[in-house]
C-alpha cells in the first residue's frame, strides 16, 4: 500500500512540474476576451495582465451574445454592428514588442463583407486587419496592405452560419506578415513595421471608423509571431 502511495505521489510531482516547465514556455497573450460572464461596458481581461476592455460604442456593441462552436468557450461571445471597444491599457509600444512582432487572434461570424471592415486597429493609423475588398482577410499597417487568397463569400456560400477563425501575425525581425483562415496559411509576404500610435481598438481603423459587423469571440493578441502549429491549435479549440 505504502509503495503504491509513494508511486502515486511520485506521478503527482512529476506531472506538476512538467505542467509548471510547459505553461512557462508557453508566454500568456496580452489580454484575452472571451466574454464569458461580460455585460455592461467591460470586457474582462481573462489572462493574467489585467487588461480590460471598454466599450465606447455601447449602441452598437453588444456583450453576451452567441459565441463560436468551434472555440472553447462556446457560450458566450459579442454581436457588432460598427461597435468599438478600446483597450487603453495597453499601447502600440507594449502590443508590439522590441522586434516589432504580434498575433492577432479571433473567431469571427461576419454578417457583411462588402467595403472596409477591419477588426484590429489602432486609434492613430497604423495597424488595420480585418476584411477588405469584398470579402478578404486583410492585414495592413497604413501601407503595406495584402489581401489573404480566400473570398469570405465563396468560402462561407455553402454555410452562412459558419464561424471562421482569423489571425495575422507580423515578424519584426524578417519583416513578414501572414494570415491564417481556420488555422491554414493565407497569405505570407513582405510586410513593413506598422506606422501611427495610441492604443489598440477592435472593432476598427484608425480610431474606430471603417468597422467591422457581425459575431466575434475569443479575441486574443500576443507581442510575438506564433508558429502555424499554435495557430492551428487555436482554430481547433
Amino acid at each position: 500500500m505504502k509503495s503504491i502511495l509513494l508511486k502515486l505521489v511520485t506521478l503527482i510531482i512529476v506531472f506538476g512540474s512538467f505542467s509548471l516547465s510547459v505553461h512557462a514556455q508557453i508566454p500568456d497573450p496580452a489580454f484575452y476576451f472571451d466574454f464569458e460572464g461580460d455585460s455592461g461596458d467591460t470586457v474582462v481581461d481573462k489572462g493574467i495582465n489585467g487588461n480590460d476592455g471598454i466599450v465606447t460604442r455601447p449602441g452598437q456593441t453588444t456583450l453576451g451574445d452567441e459565441g463560436a462552436p468551434g472555440g472553447s468557450t462556446p457560450a458566450t461571445g459579442a454581436s457588432f454592428t460598427d461597435g468599438l471597444i478600446e483597450v487603453s491599457s495597453i499601447d502600440v509600444s507594449e502590443i508590439i514588442s522590441q522586434d516589432g512582432s504580434y498575433t492577432l487572434s479571433a473567431w469571427l461570424k461576419p454578417t457583411d463583407l462588402g467595403g472596409d471592415k477591419f477588426f484590429f486597429g489602432q486609434t492613430s493609423e497604423g495597424i488595420h486587419n480585418g476584411i477588405r475588398n469584398g470579402g478578404f482577410l486583410h492585414q495592413a499597417h497604413w501601407g503595406a496592405d495584402t489581401n489573404g487568397a480566400t473570398n469570405l463569400n465563396d468560402y462561407l456560400a455553402a454555410d452562412e452560419d459558419k464561424w471562421v477563425h482569423a489571425a495575422w501575425t507580423y515578424d519584426g525581425a524578417t519583416d513578414t506578415g501572414k494570415i491564417y483562415l481556420d488555422g491554414v496559411l493565407d497569405y505570407e509576404g513582405n510586410k513593413r513595421a506598422p506606422q501611427g500610435s495610441g492604443n489598440l481598438v477592435i472593432g476598427g481603423r484608425n480610431g474606430g471608423g471603417n468597422g467591422y459587423r457581425g459575431l466575434v469571440d475569443e479575441i486574443a493578441i500576443w507581442s510575438e509571431v506564433k508558429d502555424a502549429d499554435y495557430i492551428a491549435a487555436l482554430a481547433g479549440g
